[in-house]
């Protein structure tokens, strides 16, 4: 997704030019996306930004176009001008996982985290309802970021699941936090987000549009499918997790499969160091060896 207005496309430069991997990485997330088609580019660039330029016009594209500000807004994600990125079909008998962090809920619980892990555990409504009606109750409609249970069904039957799905699923704004940090583990079949669904298709391929300015995104070429995330912990064989997004769907108790904490900052690979392993399996992984191009050589770590 090349930008044709000239002030985007000329910051567009400038990122690539970098020495940083952070902001290397945001110029290589447009210049590799494939999955945007013109009739959203060109809705893209013609967003009144209130700030100038390619990142200030990505996130208020964002926030405005994608997420919204009301429950009932329908994501420029899952509109026709996105047919490119849209997924056609998702095996509805498909076990979904989704991250929540419930940091700035958690107050609300008395007895703490504690107190939460014991109510799951016992399945406790009037624990729990409460905070699945505070979930379903944040403004505005943002795409569910998400993947297949089966897919990471292994790491989630660990001691340090956590980690292992920050770590699996790229999820770097977790990672580089400091601090202790808590979260609910959600659960959910494809066939339930096709219910409560508004639209035709409510999934589809993440694009540069929506993880604006995230250096741990990393599009996906056009044909593959799904999006896959960067393992910020790599191993030496190399995975790729299918990541989708989805419309939001308001989540009930049952849901919910598990609670835990993490203190972060996680252990993780370097930037640039994970995004060129994930750019290895995923040249590996389509056939396409000249797709992207890596960043170690040119960046500083």
């Amino acid at each position: 997704m090349i930008p044709i207005r000239p002030d985007y496309a000329s910051e567009l430069a400038i990122l690539r030019a970098s020495r940083r991997a952070d902001r290397r990485a945001l110029g290589d997330n447009f210049q590799f996306e494939e999955n945007v088609g013109s009739d959203r580019q060109a809705d893209f660039e013609g967003f009144a930004a209130i700030d100038p330029g390619l990142r200030a016009a990505a996130g208020g594209y964002f926030f405005a176009s994608v997420q919204g500000t009301k429950r009932d807004h329908t994501p420029s994600t899952f509109s026709p001008m996105n047919t490119r990125a849209l997924l056609p079909s998702v095996e509805p008998v498909q076990k979904i996982a989704r991250l929540e962090c419930i940091d700035d809920l958690l107050p609300m619980i008395p007895g703490g985290f504690a107190a939460l892990d014991d109510a799951i555990a016992t399945a406790n409504a009037a624990v729990l309802a409460p905070l699945i009606r505070a979930m379903n109750g944040y403004e505005g409609a943002r795409p569910a970021f998400a993947c297949f249970k089966a897919e990471i069904a292994d790491d989630l039957r660990q001691p340090d699941w956590l980690s292992r799905y920050i770590a699996r699923l790229g999820l770097g704004h977790h990672a580089c936090k400091s601090g202790t940090h808590h979260f609910l583990l959600m659960e959910y079949t494809a066939a339930e987000v096709l219910k409560q669904s508004t639209v035709p298709l409510p999934f589809a391929i993440p694009t540069v549009l929506e993880a604006p300015n995230s250096a741990f995104f990393f599009p996906a070429p056009a044909g593959s499918g799904y999006g896959y995330t960067v393992d910020l912990v790599p191993p030496a064989a190399s995975r790729a997790t299918r990541e989708i997004l989805h419309i939001r769907l308001a989540y009930r108790i049952e849901h919910i499969a598990k609670a835990g904490t993490t203190t972060a900052p996680l252990t993780v690979a370097p930037l640039a160091a994970a995004r060129d392993g994930h750019l290895h399996t995923l040249r590996a992984r389509t056939g396409r060896s000249s797709y992207g191009e890596p960043m170690s050589p040119h960046v500083d770590p």
